[in-house]
């Protein structure tokens, strides 16, 4: 196993993550009310089994586990993506099994065990599966974060299979009666099938070792050798201590015992904002029901602003201001008529095909942001654009192409970087990544363009850096489009790099700040962009893994 890179314990910026983590749990435990005293009994003896010894592992040490197992449980914190994409890659990845996989989901309950089976079947389309699950009153986590999943399993012929208690009985069953009914479920499941390997998605307290676990074990008679795995997911108590040793960067995964892993895919308190996000939507959502109190509880510039001001006192920029920022979330119908107000015409047409897209972005002369995604990531990214447009004086959008293409992407890199000082676990693009897309991409493929644009941009880019000669474009995008997505992903991995040479003390808080006060709609601009480029290097020599390679 190739020893992990380590960066310089930072004890100060530990202490500050601590304290957001505390705030932010602080926040979404008012909004849930007091903790009952079996909840809290029950999360006590969860946290309990963290503080055990651990050793650093891999992913494929995992993965060669995961394959052995007979019922593998993976933690899944509902309200965070990065959760069930961390099992979609396991899933995905999963190399020596040649016996049939059952997923199965606590999400679903079981009176919509028919409508996965048609689903699987070809019978019914995933919306249908939607519709008749009744997702939104039923679970009402985001249903993109597990689609996915759904896709997944018919694509590779898993069969699915629902574990919870059907919607309108779930607040009269205790947990343990829950974990005891999902038990039973889960043992006549094996037995049905004792060669295939069972991946059983449920919540991460859930999961404990005296939990859900020893009730499928009890289920068993004594002598029968279950082979049972539990993946848990971004232990806090781990996080800090991986922090203390400088890890926190590199170490994907962790080992805690013969039978337990713990998967570091996200920051703590990025899943713990991620929740109080979700919390808050949720809430916006009692405006059909009539309830106008929850107007003011989902405002995503008071959201934007927070992480503005976290990542300010990041760099330094302690009085940073924020004096005329609003923000606007993409599915907001009053959104057209603000962009109108805002925007040319061509500037709408363009605004709607980012939207569309799912990309979130900046009007700077009027302070307005609009958020495509209700996500930490898109709201930091926006933070970013926000700071750099106020440091800079920038008032112009950069859609002017190809003119304005390395500007763009300078301002992509800042918004990455941004969400990096969030959510240190965000990942970019790789050339690796963009190499082996643009090989299985079609010739009319609409993003192919795109990719060859970013990968054109990269080669010149990287014999500025090398050779210190300017290499023209080869490639010349017909559509707009291209020149955004490619601005996108070429943004990401000179974000990648400025957050490494930030961490790492290659560049200071002052030099940074320097860098985010160069006015990009000047002329002067492409030697500011050359000399950026120059201090932060080109990808590493020791090559990046690529996403698939991460968990």
């Amino acid at each position: 196993m190739r020893k992990p890179a380590r960066v310089k314990p930072d004890l100060t910026w530990i202490r500050a993550r601590q304290a957001l983590l505390t705030q932010v749990k602080a926040e979404v435990q008012s909004r849930l009310g007091d903790e009952s005293d079996d909840v809290r009994a029950y999360r006590l003896r969860y946290e309990s089994e963290f503080r055990r010894s651990w050793k650093l592992s891999s992913k494929s040490e995992l993965i060669g586990e995961i394959e052995r197992a007979d019922l593998v449980y993976g933690a899944d914190f509902h309200a965070l993506g990065q959760s069930q994409r961390t099992h979609l890659k396991i899933l995905r990845d999963l190399q020596a099994v040649d016996r049939p996989v059952t997923l199965a989901l606590e999400c679903f309950g079981v009176n919509v065990q028919k409508w996965l089976d048609l689903y699987t079947s070809g019978a019914i389309s995933l919306e249908e599966l939607r519709k008749r699950s009744r997702w939104e009153k039923s679970w009402g986590f985001p249903w993109e974060n597990y689609r996915p999943l759904l896709e997944l399993a018919k694509k590779k012929g898993f069969q699915l299979l629902a574990l919870n208690e059907p919607a309108g009985s779930r607040h009269h069953a205790s947990l343990e009666v829950r974990e005891r009914n999902a038990s039973l479920r889960i043992r006549d499941a094996y037995l049905r099938s004792p060669a295939s390997l069972l991946y059983i998605l449920f919540g991460d307290l859930h999961l404990a070792e005296s939990h859900l676990p020893k009730l499928v074990r009890d289920q068993f008679r004594a002598s029968f050798q279950l082979r049972d795995l539990i993946v848990h997911l971004n232990s806090e108590r781990i996080y800090f201590q991986l922090a203390r040793k400088g890890l926190e960067l590199s170490t994907d995964v962790v080992k805690l015992g013969r039978n337990r892993y713990c998967v570091m895919s996200s920051p703590p308190w990025v899943q713990w904002q991620s929740y109080l996000l979700f919390l808050e939507r949720a809430d916006d959502s009692n405006l059909d029901r009539g309830d106008e109190a929850a107007a003011e509880d989902f405002d995503p510039t008071d959201q934007v602003a927070g992480l503005i001001q976290l990542a300010a006192r990041d760099l330094g920029l302690e009085k940073f201001k924020l004096d005329d920022l609003s923000v606007y979330p993409g599915d907001d119908n009053l959104i057209w008529q603000q962009l109108e107000h805002r925007l040319k015409r061509s500037e709408i047409e363009c605004a709607r095909g980012l939207l569309a897209a799912g990309r979130s972005f900046f009007v700077p002369s009027s302070g307005s942001g609009f958020l495509a995604r209700a996500t930490i990531n898109h709201a930091a990214g926006l933070a970013g654009q926000y700071v750099h447009a106020k440091l800079s004086g920038r008032k112009r959008l950069l859609w002017n192409m190809p003119t304005d293409f390395p500007a763009l992407i300078w301002v992509e890199a800042v918004a990455y970087f941004f969400s990096k000082l969030i959510n240190h676990k965000r990942q970019s693009e790789t050339l690796t990544d963009l190499k082996a897309q643009l090989a299985l991409a079609g010739p009319a493929e609409q993003g192919r363009e795109a990719m060859r644009l970013a990968l054109d941009q990269f080669m010149s880019e990287l014999v500025w850096i090398k050779q210190g000669r300017r290499r023209a474009l080869q490639v010349r995008a017909r559509r707009k489009a291209s020149y955004l997505e490619a601005a996108r992903i070429l943004g990401g991995m000179m974000g990648e790099r400025l957050y490494l040479a930030h961490r790492s003390r290659a560049l200071s808080e002052r030099e940074i700040v320097q860098y985010l006060r160069c006015d990009v709609t000047a002329k002067g601009f492409l030697k500011d962009y050359e000399q950026i480029l120059r201090e932060i290097g080109p990808l590493q020599a020791a090559p990046t893994p690529s996403k698939r390679e991460r968990l």
